[in-house]
């Protein structure tokens, strides 16, 4: 008889069966044993073999299990209009912003950027994927998820979405806002969930719907130095300035 360990992720109780023991030693926070057999999420057999296939060979058993999880959890949030969401998360003046890129991008270099420049200013929700939730008001709220990244950089901190930044390396620092029609190809890509049904395609259209709508995007061509994270702070600060918030 399996064990059952519940992960809360984005407000929403998730039970999870393992297949090997050491699965659950990478999550961090480390979910908690609970009663009962039901669960919502266990990763197969094939599943794993198949994961294995992206992903280094000498992987161990358990790391493929943790890493096939996050798209599993991704599709099991998306009834409950929320999903797993490839960037680095950070809050900053009550709101949370996603820096979203392809990885070895500059996420992780943009924020110890702005906290070496402004100390004490930023919290990072999470390095690598924040889970995004839909209330009943229609916002979208973001928070942290046990997949943080091999820097681990998290907190338990939760905030409604300010924006959205799309990074790209360049050989100058340029900004300028992504329209939803620019936007929607290369955020959709962002979402670890992989449909497959078209409930499950709805409901991840509908929340990059709800996030466009809800928050602006840029696109912010940057050389990662200094400057280019002088440039993303100016351009967050005036956009809260704009609506009054700053």
């Amino acid at each position: 008889m399996p064990q059952i360990y519940e992960m809360t992720i984005a407000g929403h109780p998730l039970r999870y069966a393992f297949l090997h023991p050491g699965t659950r030693f990478l999550l961090n926070p480390l979910p908690r044993r609970v009663e009962g057999e039901d669960c919502d999420i266990a990763v197969t057999p094939e599943k794993i073999e198949l994961g294995r296939n992206f992903l280094p060979p000498d992987s161990s058993d358990a790391y493929v299990e943790y890493r096939c999880l996050i798209e599993l959890t991704a599709r099991a949030l998306l009834p409950y209009g929320g999903c797993v969401f490839h960037a680095a998360a950070f809050a900053w003046r009550d709101r949370a912003w996603l820096l979203t890129a392809p990885p070895e991008t500059g996420k992780t270099t943009q924020f110890l950027n702005w906290q070496r420049l402004h100390p004490g200013e930023i919290t990072m929700i999470s390095g690598d994927m924040p889970a995004l939730e839909t209330r009943e008001d229609g916002s979208v709220w973001v928070h942290f998820s046990p997949w943080n990244g091999k820097e681990n950089l998290f907190s338990r901190t939760s905030a409604p979405l300010g924006g959205l930044v799309l990074l790209e390396q360049g050989r100058e620092n340029r900004i300028a806002p992504l329209s939803p029609r620019e936007g929607v190809s290369p955020l959709l890509q962002q979402f670890m969930a992989l449909p497959e049904t078209e409930e499950e395609l709805y409901a991840m259209a509908a929340l990059l719907e709800r996030m466009l709508r809800t928050a602006p995007a840029w696109k912010l061509i940057n050389l990662g130095d200094d400057a280019s994270t002088e440039l993303l702070r100016e351009t967050l600060l005036a956009e809260l300035k704009e609506r009054g918030e700053a």
